[in-house]
Order: structure tokens, then C-alpha cells, then sequence
């Protein structure tokens, strides 16, 4: 057998690879799908999990849609209803996640599912690895105004979760798009943490934290600049 063909058997099997993940994750409610290079994602990468990530060198990124009906309730603050939709979207990402990683390790591979909004350090909100840097490099979307993922259709109205493996699989190429002159995140944040200047996350976080204390939500949810976005995308 000559390299070139070798390489043509290794190519066939990571896309063959890459299909049946994306299938059997929208068979379990993925709306999104993509792979990224777990090597490009390191600073992201929590020190619990440097060593074993080092041996799992493609990062699978799964997203599901947020619900419209929703998003709509959310005038200017969060509410119950988003913060019951948030949880039970953070909680199906987990299973399918689960669900996938165990499919991997059943066709002979390691995989390692990292859940969806567990934080690890919350004066920065650090999680185990950045969701949403993971779901750049894997093209899902771009990066917003918003310090948020935004996918081309729906907006920053979706959630995200990861899973690090050693199953070979073709990768996706990031997004060059970008927010352009959209500023309908800017208008919707009450605290003016975004602006023509970037993203101020200490604004933005004393206001989610004062949304928690006043509203007794026990969440650090806001969720405007999510409605706005998604909204923004429906109307384009």
C-alpha cells in the first residue's frame, strides 16, 4: 500500500467517522454539530483536565436552539420561565453529550463529555473548557459583540456543551463572519457592558448578579442580549 493511499483510508474514515457522530447527536436533539482541534484550545482548557485532553485531540462541539416562544418572554429582565428553559436546555445538552461519548467508547475510542454551564470559577466564570471558543474552532459560529457565540441563523440563542476523543474525525474550519453594523445587543443590555469599544465582562456580571439578588432566581442568568440577537437573525 503506498502513503498516498494509506492517507486516502485515514481521510475516509474520519469523514465516515464525522457523519455517523453528527447523525446519531441529531437523532438525540443536536441542532448543532462541528470538531475542532483540541491542541488549538488549550488556554481554554482547565488544568484538571491538561494532561488527559493532551490525549484526546478532537473536540466535538454539540449545540441545541434555545426556544423562541422563550426567548420572547424576556422584556427586561430574566424571569422564572427562561431560567427553568435555560437549566432544562443545559440538562439535554448534558444527555446527549453522555449519550454520544458512550457511543464513542462503545466503537473502541475514549471520550470525555464536559457538561454544559458548570462553572469552575465563578468571579470569572471559567468552566472547565470555554464552550464557545471550542464551538469557533469548530465553525459553528462567530464570536459576537455580545462576548457570546453567534450561529448565522439563530443568533446567540443556542447553548453549548463539548466532548474531548481520540476517534479520528475530519474538522471544521472557523467562521469568518462577524456582527458587522448589527448593534441590537448593545441596545438590549441594561448595564452597557457592550459597546463600539468591546465587551465589559465586570459590567455584565454585577448586573446578572443584581438580576439574581432582586429576582431571588438563585441563577446567574440575564438572557436580553440573547433575546436581541436571535431576533436580529430572524428579521436579517
Amino acid at each position: 500500500m503506498t502513503l498516498e493511499s494509506f492517507a486516502g483510508i485515514i481521510l475516509d474514515m474520519k469523514d465516515k467517522n464525522y457523519e455517523t457522530l453528527r447523525n446519531y447527536a441529531a437523532d438525540k436533539g443536536a441542532d448543532l454539530f462541528g470538531v475542532a482541534e483540541t491542541e488549538k484550545l488549550k488556554k481554554y482548557i482547565h488544568k484538571e483536565l491538561l494532561d488527559v485532553s493532551a490525549k484526546l485531540p478532537y473536540a466535538i462541539s454539540i449545540g441545541v436552539r434555545l426556544q423562541k416562544s422563550v426567548l420572547d418572554t424576556l422584556i427586561n429582565r430574566p424571569n422564572m420561565i427562561y431560567k427553568t428553559h435555560y437549566r432544562q436546555i443545559n440538562t439535554m445538552l448534558d444527555y446527549i453529550t453522555q449519550l454520544t461519548a458512550g457511543f464513542i467508547q462503545r466503537e473502541g475510542y475514549d471520550a470525555l463529555p464536559i457538561s454544559a454551564s458548570y462553572i469552575i470559577d465563578w468571579e470569572k466564570q471559567n468552566a472547565h473548557i470555554s464552550h464557545r471558543h471550542a464551538a469557533l474552532e469548530a465553525g459553528v459560529g462567530y464570536w459576537g459583540k455580545n462576548n457570546l457565540l453567534v450561529h448565522p441563523e439563530f443568533g446567540a440563542g443556542i447553548r453549548l456543551a463539548t466532548i474531548l476523543t481520540d476517534m479520528p474525525l475530519k474538522t471544521d474550519s472557523p467562521s469568518r463572519d462577524k456582527c458587522d453594523d448589527c448593534d441590537a445587543c448593545m441596545v438590549a443590555c441594561p448595564a452597557e457592558a457592550i459597546d463600539d469599544n468591546g465587551f465589559d465582562f465586570d459590567k455584565c456580571f454585577e448586573q446578572v448578579k443584581k438580576f439574581a439578588r432582586d429576582n431571588y432566581y438563585n441563577a446567574h442568568i440575564c438572557g436580553l442580549c440573547v433575546r436581541a440577537c436571535a431576533d436580529a437573525k430572524r428579521k436579517a
